[in-house]
């Protein structure tokens, strides 16, 4: 059993940069929770969070004094503060901020986290340019004919086919040390992604994050 369970979206907030406007829109629509530093920003902008997960080595010391604030502290190195989040919460959807800019070994660290265990159906990891997605099965989105639109493989990758795209996934098999998909763009308004069913999901898709809401509407179901 997880420490925290949800049936709708989470949102977890890191120590990176954070686009704050979209991150104000949705903050009163779904549950915030703080990787490790992440409380840090919240505070300051006084936006409630319903606990901090991490090992507490960047945080503010007057948040681990403060009783008010539910901490979830992880000592362990093992795993960073973003997989300690998704190892301890139950969601079908999160939505980051902050884990994809500044330092690159930590959006690297973002990226091994949506590779591995969690429970989600969906992440966006929402950056100041580009937004991260990670879809467990097909997924579809209506976007502006010739967005960039980059296919990311983190492992051995194979796709049934794609619909909308210049270069399509039809039958593609790819690895990140042999095929990979930067640059793609979509050749109308509407693009869908269809893996292998027999696959684990071991891509993402990249998306210029001024078509969030976009993603976010493609991915988050209405009700939640």
């Amino acid at each position: 059993m997880k420490t925290f369970n949800h049936n709708g979206p989470v949102i977890l907030v890191g120590g990176s940069l954070i686009e704050q406007k979209l991150l104000s829109n949705l903050s009163h629509s779904h549950p915030i929770y703080a990787a490790d530093s992440g409380a840090n920003f919240l505070l300051q902008k006084k936006i409630n969070f319903e606990a901090v997960i991490g090992d507490m080595d960047s945080i503010d010391k007057k948040i681990i004094k403060d009783q008010n604030i539910n901490k979830l502290h992880i000592t362990h190195q093992d795993t960073t503060d973003l997989q300690k989040c998704f190892l301890n919460i139950e969601a079908k959807f999160f939505i980051g901020f902050g884990f994809l800019d500044l330092r690159l070994d930590h959006t690297l660290a973002s990226l091994t986290a949506i590779n591995g265990k969690h429970s989600a159906k969906a992440i966006i990891l929402v950056g100041e340019i580009d937004t991260v997605v990670w879809a467990r099965e097909k997924w579809s989105c209506k976007i502006p004919k010739n967005t960039r639109i980059s296919i990311w493989p983190l492992g051995n990758q194979s796709f049934d086919k794609s619909v909308g795209l210049k270069y399509p996934l039809d039958n593609l098999k790819m690895n990140p040390i042999n095929l990979i998909g930067t640059s793609n763009e979509t050749t109308g308004n509407y693009f869908s992604i269809t893996p292998k069913e027999q696959n684990l999901m071991k891509y993402i898709t990249i998306i210029p994050t001024k078509f969030f809401i976009n993603v976010y509407n493609s991915l988050i179901p209405k009700n939640k």
